[in-house]
């Protein structure tokens, strides 16, 4: 009960703080700027524990999971309210709060237990390489502008290619950055970091990276097959959206709520598949992460009883 109360009712209590935190701040560049240590933080203690050796290196990992998932437990309201409304976005930051202090759980398992477990350590290592990569470059304005607009800049030379008058502005925003695209002179869109399919590109790389053990060549063949294939892509997607909007009359929601995304959704189905055929470690270690339960540690007798 201990350990449930203490795994479960910590994050739960940093949610309820989070939230009188954002009303209290109620401002989204102070709120970001006061939670943003909490995160690196835990970066810093993911990096020494994953680059560690032996059994303590699970007690850094342990202190590093919590931190990460109490960083997240204070997003929630902040995510919905900077998202205007989005509701999934919220829901899917308090799920994964849990989770995220379940797999803390389970380094501290691997600590008192003087174990290691293979898909924990992968684990670890694609979440610090891609949270390294995505929030460097987030928390950085100059350099989140920079991308949005390389991004917006390319996607707008699609259009171009085929005689469609397309230009873009600056970047704007110090938290959710902005480039306005103009369609013949008048504004049509503006792209956001989430335009630029940098999470997915990250994610991507940090599995990569973590996959230890596994050959060279392989991992990058898989590298090439899908961080610049996500890349294009994106940029059609973007240009795609700009198009139905302005030409085929579209609303910007449709193009890029049910288009975009559903396209987007399917061409990483495809992606994954043909990485999990290439590397069939991976997998091994993803299916492995979900019978962690299998340990049968503390939380889950308790669940049983």
């Amino acid at each position: 009960m201990k350990h449930a109360l203490f795994f479960f009712g910590l994050p739960t209590l940093a949610m309820l703080i989070g939230h009188f935190l954002f009303w209290e701040i109620y401002d989204f560049v102070k709120f970001s700027t006061a939670t943003t240590p909490l995160l690196f933080v835990s970066l810093l203690i993911f990096a020494y524990g994953y680059f560690s050796k032996g059994t303590k290196k699970h007690f850094y990992l342990f202190i590093a999971w919590l931190i990460f998932a109490l960083y997240w437990a204070l997003q929630p309201e902040y995510l919905y309210y900077k998202e205007e409304g989005d509701v999934f976005n919220a829901v899917f930051c308090i799920l994964g709060v849990y989770f995220l202090s379940y797999i803390s759980y389970h380094e501290y398992l691997s600590y008192k237990r003087n174990e290691d477990v293979e898909s924990l350590d992968f684990l670890a290592g694609s979440t610090f390489y891609a949270s390294l990569i995505y929030f460097t470059t987030q928390k950085i304005p100059w350099l989140a502008g920079s991308l949005i607009k390389l991004v917006a800049t390319q996607s707008a030379w699609l259009l171009r290619i085929f005689g469609y008058s397309v230009t873009v502005g600056e970047p704007s925003g110090m938290i959710n950055i902005q480039v306005p695209v103009y369609f013949n002179g008048v504004y049509s869109v503006s792209l956001v970091l989430a335009c630029t399919g940098l999470q997915s590109m990250a994610v991507f790389i940090g599995v990569f990276m973590a996959l230890k053990g596994v050959d060279l060549n392989r991992r990058l063949k898989a590298f090439l097959a899908t961080v610049p294939t996500i890349y294009v892509l994106n940029l059609i997607r973007n240009a795609g959206v700009i198009y139905g909007v302005e030409k085929l009359g579209y609303s910007f929601s449709f193009m890029h709520n049910v288009v975009g995304k559903t396209g987007s959704l399917l061409a990483l189905i495809i992606i994954a598949y043909y990485v999990f055929d290439l590397l069939p470690e991976l997998y091994d270690r993803i299916v492995k992460i979900t019978e962690l339960y299998k340990r049968r540690g503390p939380i889950e007798r308790l669940f049983l009883r």
